[in-house]
């Protein structure tokens, strides 16, 4: 490249770079503490702990040490379940039913973890953060925030792996089973395995509702006495809260009604965990919403019911902080003052965040408190994408969620290559999009198909064949479910300390994900357990496939 092409690329990166640097500077919420810097670590779903749900381990604390090296400005943990009797898919974190100092100790262990560390911020003296964890304290100005997630699954909780009995019904606002809307789009298999899988739910009485609200106050306790800076309330993905919102799973008539007073549930919680004595007056509470419940399944567009619903959670006066999660969209009348930085599909959303900020800003609480931030989070996974909300104020936070998994060590990475091209030097450092992965596909080929991994392909290729040769459907969450548990095995390589695998396929982490050994540091050699593990159930499923179909 010539001199003059190399001017002309830095030419180029100068608008890029004088709005990127406020990705590093920090933000005060209501409450009062200063996020260090807009990049956050979303919340993602770990599949960590013990099978029927127990406290953090081993496992969860090499995780977030490795999160917590990377100079996020927040770190929000996976969800925790308020209720043991009430987990998704088994192995979630489960806040503890008696509150000791036996039954803290794993929880403030986690939190000192994520506090190990400090975030990369543009006015901090030093540019780059110690990630040694052995170094000195971070000071508060340029500690990352440590925020734990709380979450009841409601209707979503699997049977026999939920924490109930077999066959125990879970708790929802309706008798509603989990898939009832989905009409005649399911076959017969995919509609009993719905019914093995999700009962029909046991209407919610007013003394559930109260235990429900008293185990949200509970987990924000030991969140405070562990020593996290604050607690994400969950009212999206379906889970109990988003349910009592959702006309859909809610039809009841009382005062609990969706169509009378959906936000009733949540406001009780978090008026609950800001009453006095229960938390610190400078504890950070958010609500995180996904804007597509509001329009998945339904007949006609509600955003303006869900920004309605933004407008009342600010009135509240209580909130720090609401992450809006949702899908891509193409938005052409998409107003963007920066359009060199946009990428043809818009970011989850966009527009219905930058619609909360606009309500949020007009609203006006009785107690004069500033607005809540709005925390972006989906589809986020490029430079210029970050760029563009925060130069338009779309939002206040970034959320990277899967990007996260990909580079755990991003922020103090990005801020290294906006040093380098500021400098002159060419650096592509989350230019382009992640590597996309193929649903149901095996994954690139590995070095040599003579070793474990190249048997394991060999097996999920037969099996794949196999089964395509059944006339059977399985439930959608189960193909969407692929990238999910291929994200969640590299968690698990992320907290080993080894690097993302592509060769591993979407087919093969589902096995992984099902049948693979609990996720801690290996503490001796235990392969041949996995892999036998892996032979057995592969055998159990081509000889089921076979039978159909012989």
């Amino acid at each position: 490249m010539s001199k003059r092409d190399d001017d002309d690329a830095q030419h180029d990166d100068a608008p890029l770079l004088d709005h990127a640097y406020k990705t590093f500077t920090p933000v005060t919420l209501p409450c009062g503490r200063v996020v260090p810097n807009r990049l956050v670590k979303a919340p993602l779903y770990e599949h960590f702990a013990s099978l029927l749900g127990g406290p953090p381990h081993e496992g969860h604390f090499a995780l977030y040490s490795r999160w917590a090296a990377g100079g996020w400005g927040m770190i929000v943990t996976g969800n925790v379940q308020v209720d043991k009797r009430h987990i998704s898919l088994g192995r979630d974190m489960v806040i503890p039913e008696s509150v000791t100092p036996e039954t803290l100790a794993p929880w403030r262990r986690l939190a000192d973890v994520i506090h190990s560390g400090s975030a990369v911020t543009s006015t901090a003296s030093s540019s780059i953060p110690d990630s040694s964890p052995h170094g000195s304290s971070p000071s508060p100005q340029t500690r990352t925030l440590a925020i734990l997630q709380l979450s009841h699954s409601g209707r979503q909780s699997l049977n026999i792996i939920g924490g109930r009995k077999p066959f125990e019904p879970p708790l929802a606002p309706s008798p509603i089973r989990l898939g009832a809307g989905h009409g005649g789009r399911d076959d017969w298999f995919s509609r009993f395995l719905h019914h093995i899988t999700h009962q029909v739910p046991r209407e919610m009485t007013k003394d559930d509702i109260k235990a429900v609200i008293a185990a949200f106050v509970r987990g924000a306790q030991v969140a405070a006495k562990s020593g996290f800076d604050g607690v994400q309330v969950h009212a999206g993905h379906g889970y109990l809260l988003t349910q009592f919102i959702s006309p859909k799973c809610n039809v009841r008539t009382d005062e609990y009604s969706a169509h009378r007073d959906p936000l009733r549930l949540l406001r009780e919680i978090v008026y609950a965990i800001r009453a006095p004595g229960i938390v610190p007056e400078d504890f950070v509470v958010g609500v995180k919403l996904n804007a597509a419940d509001y329009v998945r399944d339904a007949a006609t567009p509600q955003q303006d019911r869900a920004l309605d619903h933004v407008r009342e959670i600010g009135s509240w006066g209580l909130l720090d902080y609401i992450e809006v999660t949702g899908g891509d969209y193409e938005d052409p009348q998409f107003i963007d003052t920066t359009r060199q930085f946009k990428s043809p599909r818009q970011v989850v959303f966009e527009s219905f965040a930058q619609r909360s900020i606009e309500i949020l800003s007009e609203s006006s609480p009785g107690n004069k408190r500033p607005r809540p931030l709005i925390c972006l989070t989906g589809g986020i996974n490029t430079l210029p994408r970050m760029v563009s909300i925060l130069a338009n104020s779309h939002a206040d936070l970034l959320g990277l969620g899967r990007l996260s998994i990909l580079h755990p060590l991003l922020p103090v990475k990005l801020y290294a290559s906006l040093q380098k091209r500021a400098a002159g030097e060419k650096d592509s450092f989350l230019m382009e999009p992640p590597r996309q992965l193929e649903v149901g596909g095996l994954g690139i080929p590995p070095p040599s198909y003579l070793s474990w991994r190249g048997l394991e392909r060999l097996f999920c290729h037969i099996l794949t064949f196999l089964w395509s040769l059944v006339p059977l459907q399985w439930p959608r969450i189960v193909n969407a479910g692929q990238e999910v548990s291929w994200y969640n095995i590299m968690l698990r390589r992320v907290a080993f300390g080894q690097e993302v695998d592509y060769t591993i396929g979407t087919v093969g982490t589902v096995f992984r994900f099902c049948f693979g050994i609990p996720p801690r540091p290996p503490r001796g050699d235990y392969q041949w357990i996995r892999w036998w593990m892996l032979a057995g159930c592969l055998g159990v499923a081509i000889g089921v496939c076979l039978g159909q179909v012989l």
